[in-house]
């Protein structure tokens, strides 16, 4: 049984965290509009952030790697973006690796015409869903949740218990989960989405590039070194990355690529910064061919 089996994840309570965090900040760039995410978190986090003189020490204090907080709140954004204007001929939204994502309620009239299906590691679901239960929380009627190990089980037939339909438009998301899996699981949940999809379906991730996930090449790169430190230390060690060009990753499960975006782009694109600190990551939205 893996550490994400009977544990919650830690960088799944990391990310929720800062989207909290960027819910209650004050300047535009920084500002989010994740208004779920603070009820997953404690009270006295809840007070901390809700003032600024705390607020900063809570982020100096634990969001120690450089332009994480930034990146996940410009990634955020970027997803948010594209589920707002969600096509209403998508019939199906798979969120992998879910965690304490909370577009299923945020969004839940744009997303109401199709089967969602969030999965995630039992521990981290379960804890979500009591979440939901305590602070009465309603989970729209379309939304389905599926618990599994994306590297022991058989992601389709726990798809299809659920009620996953074969051969239909879909929208896949993996947000801030491919640096956690295997070469095979990579492999096994991209050949699920090129094989039982629809043309046009619609495919967004992150992933990381280059020495993001190398442990040997971070002797030159002290804040490379400390976000794999800290990835490695809440038992979630960085496994796949891409070395070369994304198009040549995604050929091989019949998708083509919309837009690809560096974490330097996206600083720029809601931030206005250039030479971003964290820039060894991307994001990706690409289309069934």
């Amino acid at each position: 049984m893996s550490n994400r089996d009977i544990k919650v994840s830690k960088t799944a309570q990391g990310t929720c965290l800062m989207r909290a965090t960027s819910y209650y900040e004050q300047g535009p760039y920084y500002k989010s509009d994740d208004y779920i995410a603070s009820l997953f978190l404690p009270l006295f986090l809840n007070v901390m952030l809700k003032y600024d003189f705390l607020r900063t020490i809570l982020k100096k204090s634990l969001f120690k790697v450089p332009g994480i907080y930034e990146y996940v709140i410009s990634r955020t954004k970027f997803i948010d973006e594209i589920v707002k204007n969600f096509d209403e001929n998508i019939e199906q939204v798979l969120i992998f690796g879910a965690g304490f994502d909370s577009r299923t309620i945020r969004f839940k009239n744009e997303l109401r015409n199709a089967n969602v299906f969030e999965l995630d590691a039992s521990a981290t679901q379960q804890a979500k869903l009591k979440i939901f239960m305590e602070k009465k929380i309603e989970i729209p009627a379309n939304v389905t949740f599926v618990s599994l190990d994306f590297t022991k089980e058989s992601i389709l037939e726990k798809l299809e218990e659920a009620g996953f339909q074969k051969s239909r438009r879909c929208l896949f998301l993996l947000e801030g989960l491919t640096y956690y899996l295997n070469h095979e699981a990579i492999d096994s949940v991209f050949n699920l989405m090129s094989d039982y999809s629809e043309k046009n379906s619609l495919l967004i991730f992150d992933y990381a590039i280059g020495s993001a996930g190398k442990e040997e090449q971070f002797c030159g790169d002290s804040k490379t070194k400390k976000q794999y430190q800290a990835l490695v230390k809440a038992g979630e060690r960085p496994g796949f990355m891409v070395a070369g060009p994304i198009q040549d990753f995604l050929v091989n499960y019949k998708f083509d690529l919309i837009q690809e975006l560096t974490s330097n782009q996206l600083a720029n694109r809601y931030f206005n910064i250039e030479g971003f600190e964290l820039a060894d990551f991307r994001i990706v939205q690409a289309i069934k061919k």
